[in-house]
Formats: C-alpha cells, sequence, structure tokens
C-alpha cells in the first residue's frame, strides 16, 4: 500500500473512530464552523505570494482535551508571475489536543493529514497557452496550533497558524532540490459548538431536577441563573449604578451577580466570583460546597478584591468526577437580608471531566515532534 493510500484509508478509519466514540460517550459533543486566512506556497519558485484560504470543518470531542477535526478548502496561491497559479483542494483529518477546554481561552495544537486535489494553471512552455499545466490528487501532512478564544458557551473564535507538507514536488511545477511543497497558512475562525446535555430538556445547563421551568431555557445573565427561570430583570452591568434592585429600599437583601460555573476539571481549585451589593454592610460573603453524594455541605469565605467584587476557592480534593454542587451566599450585618446564588435545595451543578494531566503530556508531546520537524522543514536549505 501506497503512503497517498495509507493516509485515506487512515482518514476514513479515523472518521468512524470518532463517530463511534463520540455516540457511546452518552454525551454528543459537536462542532460546526469555517475558518479564513492567508496561505503561502513554499516551493522551487521565487515570488510566492500570500494568498486568501477558506476551510470548513467538522469537529468530534470525545472527550474535552481530544478532538477529531475533519477539513474541506480552497484556495488559490498565486506568485508575483501572475500568469501562474496552482488551485489546492485539501480534505484532510486532524487529531487536536486541548490544554485548557474549560477555560476562556484555551490554547491547542493539532496534527494529521489528508488528500488535496491540486491544478496547476499557467503559460504552456510549448503553446504559449495559458491553461492547466497539471493537475492531481496527492497528500498533504499538516500541523499547527493556535489559540480558540470562548465568547459563550457554544461560540469560540479561534487564531492560528497551520503548516502543511505535500507528497509532491510538482505544485509548483519545479521538481528541485530534495523537499516537496509546502503550504503555510495564518488564519482566524469561529466555531459553533452543540452539546446535549442529559436531564436536560431545554438545554440550559441546569439539571431537569432542579429547574422549575425544564421547557424554558434560563437566561445566563448571573442573577439567579440556579433556578431555571428565566428572570425580566435588567442587564447586570447596570448593577454598578445601585439603582436595581435596591435603590432606597433600606430593607432590601443582598443581591448577588454570579455567573455560574457550568463545567470544571477533576482535581483543579475552582475559582468562583461574585459580585454583591448591599444597602447594610456585609456581615459574610461564602461558598457553600460539596461533592454530590456527601450530606456535609462545607464552607469557605469569600474575599472582597475590588468594587463589589468577591472571590473565593472551592479545593481541588473536592473536585471529583462524580460531580459538585455550590451556592453563593451574601448577609448583611443584620443577620436577616440574605442574597444568593444557589440555595441548598437548589444549589448550582458542576459537571466534572476527569484529570487532564495525561493528554497534556500527550499533546505536548505530540506537539513538541509534529511542530519541531515542521519548523526544521521550514527553516533548512534544500539540497
Amino acid at each position: 500500500m501506497t503512503v497517498k493510500q495509507t493516509l485515506y484509508v487512515a482518514t476514513v478509519l479515523l472518521c468512524l473512530t470518532a463517530m463511534t466514540v463520540t455516540a457511546i460517550s452518552g454525551e454528543r459533543f459537536l462542532g460546526i464552523g469555517l475558518t479564513t486566512g492567508l496561505g503561502r506556497l513554499e516551493g522551487d519558485i521565487s515570488g510566492s505570494k500570500l494568498s486568501p484560504f477558506f476551510m470548513g470543518h467538522l469537529r468530534f470531542l470525545p472527550v474535552p482535551y481530544f478532538a477529531l477535526n475533519g477539513e474541506l478548502g480552497f484556495s488559490s496561491l498565486t506568485t508575483s508571475n501572475s500568469s501562474f497559479k496552482t488551485q489546492i483542494i485539501p480534505f484532510e483529518l486532524s487529531a487536536i489536543f486541548n490544554f485548557l477546554p474549560h477555560s476562556k481561552v484555551n490554547p491547542y495544537i493539532f496534527a494529521g493529514g489528508g488528500g488535496v486535489f491540486w491544478k496547476a494553471k499557467g503559460i504552456d512552455p510549448l503553446t504559449g497557452q495559458k491553461g492547466t499545466l497539471e493537475s492531481n490528487t496527492d497528500s498533504f501532512l499538516k500541523t499547527g496550533g493556535g489559540l480558540e478564544f470562548f465568547v459563550s458557551r457554544s461560540v469560540a473564535i479561534n487564531l492560528g497558524a497551520t503548516f502543511r507538507l505535500s507528497l509532491t514536488d510538482n505544485l509548483d511545477q519545479l521538481n528541485q532540490g530534495d523537499e516537496n511543497d509546502q503550504v503555510l497558512d495564518v488564519h482566524a475562525g469561529v466555531t459553533f459548538y452543540f452539546n446535549k446535555n442529559r436531564n436536560d430538556r431545554d438545554n440550559d445547563l441546569i439539571p431537569d431536577e432542579l429547574d422549575l421551568m425544564p421547557d424554558i431555557a434560563e437566561d445566563h445573565d448571573g442573577y439567579l441563573d440556579h433556578d431555571g427561570i428565566p428572570e425580566k430583570n435588567p442587564n447586570p452591568i447596570a448593577m454598578g449604578s445601585m439603582d436595581w434592585p435596591i435603590g432606597n429600599d433600606s430593607n432590601a437583601s443582598p443581591v448577588v451577580i454570579h455567573y455560574i460555573v457550568q463545567k470544571a476539571e477533576s482535581g483543579r481549585n475552582i475559582s468562583i466570583k461574585s459580585h454583591v451589593y448591599s444597602e447594610k454592610n456585609l456581615k459574610v460573603v461564602a461558598i457553600l460546597y460539596r461533592p454530590m453524594g456527601e450530606p456535609k455541605w462545607n464552607v469557605v469565605r469569600m474575599d472582597e478584591r475590588d468594587n463589589h467584587l468577591f472571590q473565593g476557592e472551592i479545593p481541588g480534593y473536592a473536585v471529583t468526577t462524580e460531580g459538585l454542587e455550590y451556592c453563593v451566599v451574601a448577609v448583611d450585618e443584620t443577620l436577616s437580608g440574605i442574597g444568593y446564588s444557589g440555595l441548598p435545595s437548589k444549589p448550582i451543578r458542576v459537571n466534572i471531566s476527569p484529570s487532564g494531566k495525561a493528554w497534556r503530556l500527550i499533546g505536548a508531546t505530540f506537539g513538541a515532534a509534529t511542530i519541531g520537524s515542521a519548523s526544521y522543514l521550514v527553516l533548512r536549505k534544500q539540497k
């Protein structure tokens, strides 16, 4: 079996494996998106120019730290000699290693390969006419990395770079030197994620047994997000004016604005932040937490950092794969005014994924090998 045939077979097998593993996991996690950027043909021809590059992708995540990413794209790679260009249509599959999948900013690396249909166009030296000089189907090996920025739990923007090594030296129609042609690109893109949670009909991350409106999604605005009821209240950012809901009501309870933690990693501390507004001095702001199945609540005090912002940490030893429950409670100096996000009878529930240490080690090793090899090929001189 040739290298090209091996890559095609591996691509198909990995796609089937991705769909099988995702189905077995019981919690489907799918992403679909578009990427655009600038690519450059690195070969034997001089005067390569940056050219627009477009890719669409479909992504399966059997676990948060690992994804299989299928891509289909197009680019017309040009040179300073406007009479020559190479059009490429790559179809590829990559393994992606996510280092901080539960954070707002997730660094990642990837490597993979697949096929590419290419067509070199220019002036035929025999006829002097413009046309197709050669077209063929070959293969790419690829690697790269980037940063993924989560703007919401369903939408992420990514910035990255890719190195592709073709298994042909004819993309530029010059078969010279001891290296095959390469394509480099820098890109930006957006991915829309679909995540269906078990026992959560409205998919608002509030389990049905804790959701007072299980068929109407909670509006995640920081105010009473634990109960599954979308409140008709102003934007929490306006709370800084102290006009709502406290105002001039001296009997009002403290108001807790807290964006709930939805997912976390086993064994890692969970940082909890809340803005707390009160007409009276606050006696205490605290986190109540317990591992799922434990009857007793633990308490950790939250410290004021700046401008009504309070912060505390749930220790990693309490963060287990069985899950975690917590509440944020604020009590004023009268001990009668109590504000909260989550209650012991209706807590915030956090989904805990297994530790990602092993995945990060594998990803770092994988990235060092593939990106190191790519850097060597880019920097070395052809013989």
